[in-house]
């Protein structure tokens, strides 16, 4: 499988989650592998003007998480992108994914918990492959909120998967 084909399924199922904090999912960069100058991977636009990223990554030292129930708060919107995306693979279950986990990447995240965040995705395909999507983010124009803006969303996503996801 290629990385363009994960991110294919990951902006679907970001697409179809209709979450209200999501203005826009777009994808970014030409790189077919993760590592190279010009990383490929998903934009996700908030209706607060900051923005997240996942994208192909090479990094040393992962740290298996468990996924939260609670998304972290949108002042961590790193984290909360990553963690987003790992609830929408739960809910959905892609079958071209044999299995995917939410990581903490060594010596990143805030300086007193490096390494003890969740900042990324490691997906295997189901035909072997494995991508590491690491999380960033660009803060907008306002500060963002320390506390759940959207309290009542629920995934709108069952066991079933989205269109283009079944192989």
């Amino acid at each position: 499988m290629q990385l363009a084909h994960v991110l294919d399924v990951l902006q679907e199922l970001h697409a179809v989650s209709d979450h209200p904090e999501l203005a826009a999912v777009e994808r970014f960069g030409a790189d077919a592998m993760p590592g190279g100058p010009s990383p490929a991977g998903l934009r996700l636009r908030y209706e607060t003007g900051s923005f997240a990223y996942l994208w192909g990554a090479v990094w040393a030292g992962e740290t298996a998480m468990t996924v939260p129930a609670d998304l972290p708060p949108p002042s961590r919107r790193a984290s909360r992108a990553v963690v987003f995306a790992a609830q929408l693979l739960d809910a959905a279950r892609p079958g071209v994914f044999r299995s995917w986990e939410l990581v903490a990447l060594r010596d990143l995240g805030p300086a007193d918990a490096r390494g003890k965040v969740p900042l990324g995705l490691r997906i295997t395909c189901a035909d072997g492959t494995s991508f590491l999507l690491r999380a960033t983010s660009a803060g907008g124009p306002t500060r963002e909120p320390d506390t759940e803006p959207h309290p009542s969303y629920r995934l709108p996503l069952t066991a079933g998967q989205p269109a283009g996801a079944e192989g």
